[in-house]
Formats: C-alpha cells, sequence, structure tokens
C-alpha cells in the first residue's frame, strides 16, 4: 500500500509540474492522471502464470525472440475486466469520450461483448477484430482499443517484473522489447550515455545503441539526426531515421532534475510529435491513443 502510494505521489507532482511548464496540456496530462491512477490501484491484484523460463524459451530468447507470445498470454480476467469498467467511468467524464463509454457499458450489461477476446486481440494487435466490433457496437474503433489496452498493460507490466531477470541487457540489441515484442514508444539516456529503449507495452526498459535506429537499426550517421525545442531545451530530444523515416523521443535524466515518469514525459512534450510529424517522420510505438481525448 505505501509503496503504490508513493508512485502515485510522484505521479501527481510531475504531472502537476509539467502543467504548470505547459498549460496547455492540461486536459490530457489530467485524463492520463486518471486512467494511471486506476491502472495503480488495480497493480496489487494481478496474478500472472508464466511460471520459470525453460530452456526452449530461454534459448528463443538468445535467437532473438521475445520470452512471451501476446496472443497466448494467460491474461488476469478479473483485474482487466475491473480495470476496463473504471476507464469506461474516466472517459464518460471526457469531452470526445462520454458518448461511446455509455455505448460500450451498455454493451456490457447486455453482454453484446466478450471482454476476454476482446483483451486478446488487442493484445495482439488485431485492428481487424477491434474494427469490426467497434462497427457492430457503434463506437470509435481507437476508443474501443484504448480501454482494451490499457486494461491488459498493468498485466504485461506484471509479467515484466516477473520476468526481467532473464534478459542478459549486455547480449539483447534489439529494436524491439525482449518480453513481449512491442516496440519501444520512448528512451532514456542516462549520466554515462547509455541509452534505454522503454516498451510500448509491458514497460520493460532494455540497453540499446546510442546512434543506431530501433525500427530499421540503420547506422549510417548521416540518416540518423535529432532536434529539439530551443524553447523548451535539450532535456528531451527526438531523434530521427531518414532512412525508415521514423522517430523516437529520448529524454535526458541527469537534464531532467526529478522524477522520470516515462508516459508522463512523452505526453508532457506531444508539442515535439507535432514537429516531427509535420516534417513528414512517423512514430511506431505509442504508449496510449491520444487521440481519444
Amino acid at each position: 500500500m505505501e509503496e503504490r502510494l508513493y508512485h502515485l505521489d510522484r505521479l501527481q507532482k510531475r504531472i502537476d509540474a509539467i502543467i504548470r511548464e505547459r498549460p496547455s496540456h492540461k486536459e490530457i496530462l489530467e485524463f492520463l492522471r486518471e486512467v494511471m491512477t486506476e491502472q495503480y490501484k488495480v497493480r496489487p491484484k494481478i496474478k500472472t502464470e508464466s511460471g520459470k523460463i525453460g530452456e526452449e524459451e530461454y534459448k528463443g530468447l538468445m535467437e532473438g525472440f521475445p520470452l512471451l507470445n501476446k496472443r497466448d498470454l494467460p491474461l488476469d480476467m478479473a483485474s482487466a475486466t475491473i480495470l476496463f469498467k473504471r476507464l469506461c467511468k474516466v472517459l464518460s467524464r471526457s469531452k470526445r469520450g462520454s458518448g461511446d463509454s455509455k455505448s460500450i457499458t451498455q454493451a456490457l450489461r447486455r453482454k453484446d461483448m466478450d471482454l476476454a477476446e476482446l483483451f486478446r486481440q488487442a493484445g495482439a494487435e488485431n485492428g481487424e477484430y477491434v474494427s469490426t466490433l467497434s462497427k457492430r457496437l457503434g463506437v470509435r474503433e481507437d476508443l474501443l482499443f484504448f480501454l482494451a489496452e490499457n486494461s491488459i498493460k498493468p498485466i504485461l507490466k506484471a509479467y515484466a517484473d516477473e520476468l526481467k531477470g532473464n534478459v542478459d541487457q549486455e547480449a539483447w540489441w534489439k529494436g524491439y522489447c525482449p518480453i513481449c515484442g512491442s516496440p519501444p514508444f520512448i528512451a532514456k539516456f542516462l549520466e554515462e550515455g547509455e541509452r534505454f529503449l522503454i516498451c510500448s507495452s509491458c514497460s520493460f526498459e532494455w540497453r540499446f545503441m546510442r546512434l543506431t535506429c530501433p525500427f530499421c537499426e540503420n547506422e549510417d550517421h548521416k540518416a540518423l539526426k535529432y532536434f529539439y525545442s530551443e524553447r523548451e531545451g535539450k532535456t528531451t530530444r527526438v531523434d530521427v531515421c531518414d532512412k525508415c523515416g521514423r522517430y523516437i523521443k529520448g529524454v535526458d535524466v541527469q537534464a531532467l532534475g526529478g522524477e522520470f515518469i516515462p508516459i508522463v514525459e512523452d505526453l508532457g512534450s506531444l508539442y515535439l510529435d507535432v514537429i516531427a510529424q509535420k516534417e513528414g517522420y512517423e512514430r511506431e510505438g505509442t504508449m496510449y491513443r491520444v487521440g481519444v481525448i
């Protein structure tokens, strides 16, 4: 309980600090505060079924395969369902999610949707399934994805916390997560110049080359660039790759001077996403579907 309250306190303080610096981000960050608070609340109740990693899984990791297959991963349905319903309530209080949230809640009561299947398909990033279901229910596809993905994220993180000891940070130099295979959504730079990527699904952090694109493994420095906002400073920057046209943001943890909460720093620097996308670069991994709010 004390640890959860500590993390929530950190979350509150960092969000408040960013809102003071960038008032234009207030709406999305206050929404994030509610979502993450509900996710923190459900964490102590989550149960995982991963067990010990066998020889086959460990061999696969050495060959470049992630430890988990998200499509077949056992999910704690009780925790995911509780969180799904709570997030529906959070969305009902947002400007653009209230109508659809009501329709989804009604569909649940009528048993018009199979939550277990929705969680499984969303976890496997099956857009076709979610699209078909959203049309049948008459709700927005991105909103339905948002609810499902964020209902299972704490479960994926629980698996990552349980399995992280199996990953050798000096042996895994891939641009995708060694735990679940998802792409990173942000990076952090340490004092020694080390770069760590952070998973968009399970939040696992793994070491990666500083001057390499994590999405296409391009090492041509002429095709790798970065930029930052002159007004906001160098603490958060955008690394772009001209070979594959994608980008990822990175945060200098030492320069930040405070607690580093990846998703908060990500949504607190949306102005950089706007600049990158205006220049024609695309984003590969995202932690939240910000278009929902």
